[in-house]
């Protein structure tokens, strides 16, 4: 793998991740797909019959299996807290893509797509973002603060570092 790319939902992970496989002619991996074909179903089918603990174990069983693939990997936004140990021994570069809380506000707004947005509402998904901001600091190589920013210049951002 060439990189793995964390952040809070609505920071632009998957749409970052997208260009920049492109930009860089590799595999565009998206954890959260992933877990989908492991598991045969959707993540909001798995949780109608199972944990949250079970969740995590997959998405674990998963993430460890993505190390020999050759790309970029998008996690999903509460990957890394339950992945501190598999993140850093990946030795890979990490990039946080980081964004002010109103930044966040504005693009959920609309998103009815995600269930935690629904259930926390958004001032709560602020309470989980700060809560989460500390793990994702910690895990990161680079902070890319994606407000205000399209998600190209992003992903040019995150190709220059790389070529370094």
């Amino acid at each position: 793998m060439d990189a793995i790319i964390i952040g809070f939902m609505g920071s632009g992970k998957t749409t970052v991740t997208q260009l920049l496989a492109e930009k860089l002619n590799v595999k565009f991996m998206d954890l959260d797909s992933m877990i989908v074909q492991h598991l045969g179903q959707s993540i909001s089918d798995f949780f109608k019959s199972n944990s949250e603990e079970e969740f995590r174990a997959v998405e674990t069983e998963v993430l460890k299996q993505s190390v020999n693939l050759k790309g970029i990997l998008a996690t999903g936004g509460g990957t890394p807290i339950y992945n501190v140990d598999v993140i850093k021994d990946m030795d890979l570069p990490v990039f946080l893509l980081d964004a002010k809380d109103e930044t966040i506000k504005s693009r959920l707004n609309q998103d009815t797509g995600r269930p935690l947005v629904n259930q926390l509402g958004l001032d709560g998904i602020i309470d989980l973002k700060h809560q989460r901001d500390a793990i994702y600091n910690e895990l990161s190589n680079h902070i890319i603060f994606t407000d205000d920013k399209t998600p190209l210049e992003v992903a040019n951002q995150i190709l220059e570092i790389l070529r370094r």
